[in-house]
């Protein structure tokens, strides 16, 4: 039975209200999946730092030193934005034990098996590497920061992983060696199959 319309009540809005209402309720409508994109980018950003200590970690387990090292002494330089991950993450019990430690000075590089670097002023980035090039010192860039001739691993974050390139340049004149599987990882651009 149709109802009467004293029965049936309206809602009139004022026209600037109706569209206003309307904008915002197609707003967040489009932004649904921008938001649960948002969501799973910020849980990937928070795994982010342990992510790059592992694949730090990792690296360091594929190299050897010209005399075997009972523990390996990575020294971070610079200014890093995961270092607070790298020394909280505790390194695979295969292999040497690993210390982290942070220099005050470049300087002391030369105390160190490998090398994390940070950001770092040019002209001290420059420095640090004139120190280290041709030494059995593993150098690894952090995610962001420049990777200059010289640096061996340069790291890089891609949207599922972390990746890194390889300078196999600067590890032949290291005398480092680096087991084949670490160089087959560096040629992988996306995520694994």
């Amino acid at each position: 039975m149709p109802s009467s319309p004293r029965h049936r009540q309206r809602l009139a809005l004022p026209a600037p209200l109706a569209v206003a209402l309307l904008a915002t309720l197609l707003a967040c409508a489009a932004l649904a999946p921008y938001a649960a994109w948002a969501q799973t980018g910020a849980a990937a950003d928070a795994r982010r730092p342990a992510e790059v200590a592992q694949v730090l970690f990792g690296i360091v387990s594929y190299v050897r030193w010209p005399v075997a090292r009972q523990e390996v002494r990575v020294c971070m330089l610079g200014a890093p934005h995961y270092g607070a991950a790298i020394v909280d993450t505790p390194a695979s019990s295969l292999g040497p034990r690993i210390r982290v430690k942070s220099p005050a000075a470049a300087s002391a590089a030369s105390e160190c098996d490998v090398v994390y670097l940070g950001s770092l002023p040019e002209g001290e980035r420059e420095h640090l590497l004139a120190q280290i090039i041709g030494k059995p010192i593993l150098s690894v860039a952090e995610p962001g920061t420049s990777c200059t001739v010289g640096i061996m691993f340069c790291l890089r974050l891609n949207e599922a992983q972390i990746g890194f390139d390889v300078n196999l340049d600067a590890i032949a004149r290291s005398g480092l060696r680096v087991h084949p599987n670490a160089l087959q990882i560096a040629r992988r651009k996306g995520p694994p199959p």
